[in-house]
């Protein structure tokens, strides 16, 4: 399969990229419905007059869009801005070396091939030429271990986006080649050999050591990180894990990160199409159907099983309450992975998931909506 990455400069190319946006936010991921244009099936926002479109094409037809935004070219809008914390990079790299990736998405049939990377590598190589040190995005946590595998770091808490929930502000530093080589980064390659080394990567370690609000193997060693979520869990470990041994237990954290989310941040929300499974480690979380709460969960319970059971969509909003709350979050795709593995601890979760559900129907039978 050739897949075509370029910018989208004439009418009908950013016409194409709207589309695409459209399909995917409005029609699959059911967001930002009062904000797109329902007659042309277009999305996009002020931001996109400034900034760099690229798309990605097979064939005749375009699969995958993302959206490159240069400080320098003066793009970047104030709540953008406080949203990454720029003030606090900026005195230590030039406006003109900061830049802030969105607006990626691939066409569902086209997730899993080449076209995701292609994308990143030409944005990449982009940003490169045109002397970028900083690449900011932010992700949902189920997205967090695949940006963390191409060299993305946490730096900041989460934040709630009001139509997704829970994000992660992420930043790649471009011409850190130790640590793009240490995560095994695709994107190394791509770093030109022959260029004096940068001093940015030293300059922003220091904000970058600890990433407040995420836990993930990405970031520290395995046993560190094992070790810190057996101490989260405590000697009383989540049902959901009942019957695991240590080692079946290490198998399934292994893709795991753990979130911190303030109070009144949503960890779900209704609609949602992603099917993380997430167990409360500490604080609590409440269950709304509207403005109505029905349930709250706390401590080792576990959120998002309905939709992972049933390869289902979001039945309630989820949102953090009182302190907030420390969650594990358990991708669907390490998951579904691990139940291809057909192994024992497979068979375990999937039976502790089970009765979980079945605790809330017989717990609340009159309000089946519980649970995410």
């Amino acid at each position: 399969m050739e897949v075509e990455v370029r910018f989208a400069t004439t009418e009908d190319e950013r016409a194409a990229v709207y589309r695409l946006r459209y399909a995917t936010y409005v029609e699959e991921m059911h967001v930002y419905t009062r904000q797109a244009d329902h007659e042309r099936h277009w999305f996009l926002d002020s931001e996109d007059t400034a900034a760099h479109l690229m798309y990605a094409k097979v064939e005749e037809d375009v699969v995958g869009t993302l959206r490159v935004q240069l400080e320098a070219e003066g793009a970047l809008p104030e709540p953008t801005a406080s949203r990454f914390a720029l003030e606090r990079f900026r005195p230590l790299v030039r406006p003109e070396q900061i830049c802030v990736v969105g607006r990626f998405m691939v066409r569902q049939d086209m997730r899993g091939t080449a076209v995701p990377y292609r994308l990143i590598q030409e944005s990449i190589r982009f940003q490169l030429a045109q002397g970028q040190e900083l690449a900011f995005c932010d992700c949902q946590p189920h997205l967090l271990n695949l940006y963390m595998s191409l060299g993305f770091r946490p730096y900041l808490g989460t934040y709630d986006h009001p139509e997704f929930g829970v994000m992660v502000p992420l930043v790649l530093v471009l011409r850190d080649r130790e640590h793009l080589e240490w995560v095994g980064s695709p994107l190394t390659p791509l770093l030109p050999t022959d260029a004096p080394p940068s001093e940015v990567p030293e300059r922003v370690a220091p904000l970058l050591a600890k990433a407040r609000g995420v836990m993930s193997q990405e970031l520290s060693d395995p046993d560190s990180y094992w070790r810190e979520v057996h101490g989260l869990m405590g000697t009383a470990r989540p049902a959901v894990f009942a019957g695991l041994s240590e080692q079946e237990l290490q198998a399934v954290l292994a893709s795991s990160h753990v979130i911190q989310c303030a109070p009144g941040d949503y960890l779900i929300r209704k609609g949602q199409v992603a099917r993380t499974v997430f167990v409360v480690l500490a604080g609590s979380l409440e269950v709304r159907d509207g403005e109505r709460a029905v349930a709250t969960a706390s401590e080792g319970e576990v959120l998002g099983e309905v939709a992972f059971l049933l390869s289902s969509s979001r039945i309630s909003d989820v949102c953090a309450t009182g302190n907030g709350a420390r969650v594990l979050c358990l991708s669907e795709k390490s998951l579904r992975a691990l139940i291809d593995s057909s192994s024992r601890a497979a068979a375990l979760l999937l039976l502790n998931l089970s009765r979980a559900l079945a605790h809330k129907l017989v717990q609340r039978a009159d309000n089946p909506k519980s649970g995410g």
